[in-house]
């Protein structure tokens, strides 16, 4: 039978091998192991249980539910439960202590696996904020590039329209009919006859 270990198992998901290590104490009772210790190795039906619990986790479950989907899915590992009914009664304050720190470091776990959520999510939404902020500036600039263009343009036509308008004007003054001289002005301008002089 082919086995797998943590770190090919978190190669296959693409996951961190401290991930899978989590995954593995926390829901030991769905993760089928061959051997002990340093050197358990975990079949090919293990990358599935590993993958409905990153799934379960990566939309927002919490382990309770993750735990009541692999009871649904997934046989229990009976063997954890039978080496420890195997166990001297003597060892069971020690195992008793042993199994608080390890809830203890698995909560430590889950906070810490949600404070990287939501920091990730942050990252996200700042992301996202700075590229609105982006587009923003951008349609702003482009906006105001426009207007300064078009008014640039209505200059323009404002100079040549009024140029047009004085052309117009000068050729209508210089096309206009000359007025015919009152008597008063035929008479201002005529030329007094010369007076004869005696030779």
């Amino acid at each position: 039978m082919d086995t797998l270990t943590i770190a090919e198992i978190a190669s296959r998901l693409d996951l961190p091998e401290s991930t899978v290590r989590y995954y593995r104490d926390r829901f030991s009772a769905y993760v089928p192991v061959v051997g002990k210790g340093r050197g358990r190795r975990y079949p090919d039906e293990a990358v599935e249980v590993f993958r409905t619990i990153a799934d379960g986790l990566r939309n927002g479950q919490t382990a309770t539910m993750v735990d009541e989907t692999l009871s649904r899915l997934f046989p229990r590992n009976v063997s954890t439960d039978t080496e420890l009914a195997q166990q001297s009664p003597s060892a069971a304050p020690q195992q008793v202590a042993q199994a608080m720190v390890q809830v203890l470091y698995q909560q430590s776990e889950e906070i810490q696996a949600m404070r990287l959520s939501l920091e990730q999510i942050k990252a996200e939404l700042d992301q996202h904020h700075a590229q609105d902020v982006q587009a923003l500036t951008e349609a702003f600039e482009s906006l105001k590039s426009h207007l300064d263009t078009q008014d640039t343009k209505n200059m323009r036509l404002a100079r040549e329209r009024d140029q047009f308008i004085m052309s117009q004007m000068r050729d209508m003054m210089k096309s206009r009919p000359e007025q015919p001289k009152s008597w008063w002005q035929k008479w201002w301008n005529k030329t007094p006859p010369q007076a004869s002089v005696n030779s």
